[in-house]
């Protein structure tokens, strides 16, 4: 039942508060403008992941007493407080654009956190014949998966409802997963099924709420201050996910099939955002720009340039996103990760071949439209 509480929270704390939020936005003016890179038109309230942490830290605070039932609850009141401070550099850098370089050495200090709280790869469970990670190598591996994580879910972050379906698509299997190992006992929250239980779904609440005013036309953009956070909650939860996955590996099977692979079942959850982000930028590179270049060239921008809407490129990634994570759980219980890793590398190639053909066809149908209705009215 705490579950069906966490959720329902959040969801109707976003409902209510929401309409009042965007008056109150539009009163002082803390909008985003559009032009330059920006792609909506007219002026759309930002900051709009202040509500989802708000909706969402009250689910999690009534969930406290369940939580101290099987854990340390000073634990969970520090990840909290953890959270806090990632919303505060979001809201920053929303007010007032933080530079690339002080977002990033501040997500890190916020990374270095819970790593020191046990949120932390420390083992590649046989990937490339690789297990138990040196304890500093296990830092130096965390941080930079929490900050491509984190970045690339920031970047994906560019029409009217991706982010938060990309968001639905990842914490939607994540919860499924941890509530099926259900409670372990553990004296650590982290180390708790549960704990990602509750996190999840009262995440998954307040985002299916925050959709209905995000989706096209939006209403309001979650902003820095959402994307940070909740690719923060994305990256501890797929890191857990890894660890349990690692060392439970007979409390889970999918359909009676036993998961080989470990790490890969886990990330294929996040492959769009991943692969687009990549493709992204070896282009850049290729081009001899910097891959931190910022430009138009995610795939949400071809999709909007051959003609679709925010809501068919949304529904378009969404259907990507489905179809691979789809086939990484068909893949996970036939090859381990040093078979299944590659294969995503392959789907790679696949994508980026995809992405440029339809792109080439839909713009070359536009072309061809345009001859023709200039031909009708010469």
């Amino acid at each position: 039942m705490i579950y069906i509480y966490c959720f329902l929270i959040s969801a109707l704390l976003v409902l209510f508060i929401m309409p009042y939020y965007i008056k109150l936005m539009l009163k002082y003016k803390v909008i985003d403008h559009s032009g330059g890179r920006k792609i909506h038109k007219g002026l759309k309230v930002n900051v709009g992941g202040l509500v989802i942490f708000v909706s969402f830290l009250v689910s999690y605070i009534v969930a406290l007493p369940y939580l101290s039932n099987n854990g340390n609850i000073d634990s969970a009141i520090t990840f909290i407080l953890v959270l806090t401070c990632i919303i505060v550099v979001g809201v920053r850098d929303d007010m007032n654009s933080l530079t690339a370089k002080n977002k990033l050495v501040l997500e890190i200090i916020a990374i270095l956190f819970l790593c020191r709280m046990g949120i932390l790869i420390d083992n590649l469970y046989g990937f490339l014949g690789i297990y138990e990670l040196p304890l500093w190598l296990s830092y130096v591996v965390t941080i930079f998966f929490f900050v491509v994580i984190i970045n690339t879910y920031n970047l994906i972050d560019g029409i009217d409802g991706q982010a938060v379906t990309q968001a639905l698509i990842i914490l939607i299997p994540l919860f499924i997963f941890f509530l099926i190992l259900g409670n372990n006992n553990s004296e650590i929250v982290f180390h708790n099924p549960n704990f990602w239980t509750i996190i999840c779904i009262g995440i998954v609440g307040a985002l299916v709420s925050f959709l209905y005013y995000n989706w096209e036309p939006s209403k309001i953009f979650m902003g820095d201050t959402g994307s940070i956070f909740i690719g923060t909650i994305i990256a501890s939860a797929m890191v857990c996910a890894i660890n349990f996955n690692g060392h439970n590996h007979n409390d889970f099977n999918l359909f009676g099939f036993e998961i080989k692979s470990k790490i890969g079942i886990v990330v294929t959850l996040f492959y769009i955002p991943l692969a687009d982000t990549l493709r992204v930028f070896c282009a850049r590179i290729l081009k001899k720009k910097s891959p931190f270049t910022p430009d138009k060239s995610h795939i949400h921008h071809f999709l909007l340039r051959t003609g679709a809407s925010h809501k068919t490129s949304t529904l378009i990634t969404l259907t990507f996103s489905i179809i691979i994570s789809t086939l990484g759980l068909i893949f996970s219980v036939i090859f381990t990760d040093n078979i299944f890793i590659p294969l995503m590398v392959v789907l790679f190639i696949l994508y980026v071949i995809s992405v440029s053909y339809i792109t080439k066809r839909r713009l070359e149908l536009m072309k061809k439209k345009l001859r023709c209705q200039k031909k009708l009215t010469q």
